[in-house]
């Protein structure tokens, strides 16, 4: 794992010292929800980061997609992890973001994330659109696996009001709720395979 972000640790140190030459820096990084891949990347890239540039911190917490890209354009974040979606739609000043952000911008992809609805083998869910009544466990509001849910709702003429409950929370709350009966269907954006998903 370490030599593939390698490259993503160069394009963070370049970034610093673009941004203030090439001196020790204390550093922000915002990943995503424990249980998904991003917060132990995160940890690794702070390791890494150290390592390369003597006297730098990294500061490593959780985060969202969406909520990664605000922080970072209101200056609460150096760093962050997010969904190429999420980055054009800010620097555009598309929903859910207000204006065009002036402060944010791609440094490195790491790996592609996949939008996955995984649903109960009882539950008569074979398509979207028999979502509806069903009980739904999905991603906290500023993910951007949540933000899709809601597109993918959209485009099959429901809302959450039309699903019978909608529980956001982490993947691990999620996966609990699928296992406890208490949601028919589970959506989430991360890799494949998600060790939350393989905890079912």
């Amino acid at each position: 794992m370490h030599s593939r972000l390698r490259p993503v640790v160069l394009a963070i140190g370049l970034s610093v010292v673009a941004a203030g030459g090439a001196h020790a820096a204390n550093l922000k990084l915002v990943t995503g929800p424990q249980g998904g891949s991003w917060y132990p990347l995160g940890g690794a890239i702070k390791g890494l980061m150290e390592k390369a540039m003597p006297g730098t911190t990294m500061q490593v917490g959780p985060g969202a997609g969406i909520a990664n890209v605000k922080a970072i354009e209101a200056g609460k974040a150096d760093f962050g992890f997010a969904n190429s979606v999420s980055t054009v739609d800010a620097i555009n000043g598309k929903a859910p973001f207000e204006k065009p952000y002036k402060k944010v911008c791609h440094v490195a992809t790491l790996y592609p994330q996949y939008f996955q609805v995984v649903a109960l083998a009882d539950s008569g869910i074979k398509l979207p659109g028999d979502f509806k009544g069903k009980g739904l466990t999905t991603q906290k509001r500023g993910n951007t696996g949540e933000q899709i849910t809601a597109h993918l709702l959209q485009a099959y003429g429901m809302k959450y009001s039309d699903l019978s409950k909608v529980s956001q929370g982490s993947y691990t709350d999620s996966v609990s709720q699928l296992k406890d009966g208490n949601a028919q269907f589970f959506t989430l954006g991360t890799t494949i395979p998600a060790s939350a998903i393989m905890d079912l």
